[in-house]
Parts: structure tokens; C-alpha cells; sequence
């Protein structure tokens, strides 16, 4: 019996060591087997332990490498426009005009793409405590605080939802969705629209909408569809909406609104309603 169980014992600790020597996990089932007793359980433990670092280091991966690829277009744009500086006398003042405009410009993109990166690598490292969220104040201050942005004005038509969860960062998810309806639907004829339902929130805009071939990727990191190319943004915005979603165990959507644009929204699990709450 002592030899049993120190075999599994020794298994976790020469899995732990490697793990501590290189920083590399590979996850071995047959190494990490266990019963039902309390060395089982450690091993079950062990397991989900090696698959969260696994996946956080992968994602990790994925984020520098996509982070590398997006920071050299604003960068090498810059190293151009400081290329031209050096001649900047031998310019028209013209040209001298739209170099500024542009090297601001560039530089503006290139602090957006910052804040958002340090924003996204962030989101789950510091995670607020859970709370009850009323998602209708929750869309009632996103909405404020685009208006102050933007000038857009915005109309929520929200039920009584409320839902265990984390209110700014379901704030940051909803403010995104209607800072990018407000890039996409500039004209401001019509306020953009927050409708809340049982812990769904869908934002919807007039804009050109959102073509069929760019409506599977519109959530990923870094995705920029061609009509988008020449607005600011980074591809960031709607990606950490989908990342908030997730977080609340729940997911994003994105289609065409009925008589023109787009309507684009996330939910939370259903668990995470709240009794007696949704109605309205």
C-alpha cells in the first residue's frame, strides 16, 4: 500500500520538476493517473492546474506574436515619416502639413494599440470581485460616457437583468460595442440603440453593416475587415468584448439589423441571472 502510493507521488513530483526546470508543460495523462483517494484527487488537481498554465502560456503566445505582427505597420510608418523630417526645409508648407498630420495621427493609432494590449493582457490577471450588475445602469453609463466621447446620443431599452458578474469589465464590453457602432455609423441621425434581455445585450447601429465573409471573425484579436482599414481602431475593441463574455461563461453574436446596419451584442450564462430579475 505505502508503495502505491508513493509511486503516484513520485510521478506528480518528477512532473513537477520538470515543469520547474524548463517551464515547458506537457500534459501526460498516464503520468498523472490517479484513484479516488486523496493522492487521486491531488492528481485530478495537479492535471487542471498544468492545463490552465498550458492554455494561459499558449494564449500568451498568441497575443505577442499577433502584438509583433500589428505594432510594425504604425512603426515602420513612422520610421518613414522621420526619414522625410531630416529633409523637412526642402518641403512645401503643404507638405509639410500633411507629414505632421500624419506622424499625429500614426502616433495616436500607435497609443491606442498600447492601451489596448495592456488592457487586454491585463483583463484576467486583475479581475474585479463578482458582484450583483444591474445591466441597465451598466448600459446607461456606457452610454453617458460615449456621449461625452462622441457626441452620439444613445437609447437603452433595457428589461430588469441583473447578473452576478464584473461591473466594469461588463461596462468596458458594452462601451465598446458603442464606441465601435459610433465609428461605423458616424452620421448620428438616429441614436444608436443598448437593448438588454435576460442578460443579453445587443447594441445596433445604421451604419453599412457588416459583410457576410467578415461576420465569423469580426470578435478576433487584431480583425480588420477592408471597409474598416481606414478608420482608427486597432482591431482590439470587439475582442475584448468577446473575452468579457467568456469570463461570465457566455458569447458574442453579431448580425444584420432589420431595415439596415448591424446589431451586435454578447450574454452572459444564464446562471448568472439572477432570480426574480429579466423582467420588465
Amino acid at each position: 500500500m505505502a508503495g502505491r502510493i508513493t509511486r503516484r507521488l513520485l510521478r506528480l513530483a518528477e512532473v513537477a520538476e520538470e515543469v520547474s526546470a524548463d517551464g515547458r508543460v506537457v500534459l501526460d495523462g498516464a503520468r498523472l493517473a490517479g484513484g479516488r483517494d486523496e493522492v487521486g484527487r491531488l492528481s485530478a488537481s495537479f492535471g487542471r492546474m498544468l492545463g490552465r498554465i498550458a492554455a494561459a502560456r499558449e494564449a500568451q503566445e498568441r497575443l505577442v506574436h499577433d502584438a509583433a505582427h500589428e505594432l510594425r505597420t504604425p512603426l515602420t510608418s513612422l520610421r518613414a515619416n522621420a526619414t522625410v523630417l531630416r529633409r523637412a526645409g526642402e518641403l512645401t508648407p503643404d507638405a509639410r502639413e500633411r507629414l505632421i498630420d500624419d506622424v499625429e495621427s500614426e502616433t495616436r493609432e500607435l497609443g491606442d494599440l498600447v492601451d489596448q494590449l495592456v488592457e487586454l493582457a491585463l483583463a484576467r490577471i486583475h479581475e474585479e470581485a463578482e458582484e450583483p450588475v444591474e445591466l441597465a445602469e451598466v448600459a446607461r453609463r456606457a452610454g453617458r460616457r460615449v456621449y461625452r466621447r462622441t457626441g452620439r446620443l444613445v437609447h437603452v431599452d433595457a428589461d430588469g437583468s441583473v447578473v452576478r458578474g464584473r461591473p466594469q469589465a461588463l461596462e468596458r464590453a458594452v462601451g465598446n460595442l458603442l464606441e465601435n457602432a459610433a465609428k461605423f455609423d458616424p452620421a448620428g441621425g438616429d441614436p444608436l440603440e443598448i437593448r438588454v434581455r435576460r442578460g443579453a445585450v445587443t447594441v445596433s447601429d445604421r451604419g453599412p453593416g457588416i459583410g457576410a465573409k467578415d461576420l465569423p471573425r469580426v470578435f478576433d484579436r487584431f480583425y480588420r475587415a477592408e471597409s474598416a482599414r481606414g478608420l482608427p481602431g486597432s482591431g482590439l475593441g470587439l475582442a475584448i468584448v468577446r473575452d468579457v463574455a467568456e469570463a461570465h461563461g457566455g458569447t458574442v453574436r453579431a448580425g444584420a439589423r432589420p431595415g439596415g446596419g448591424t446589431s451586435i451584442g454578447f450574454s452572459v450564462a444564464p446562471s448568472r441571472l439572477l432570480p426574480g430579475s429579466g423582467t420588465g
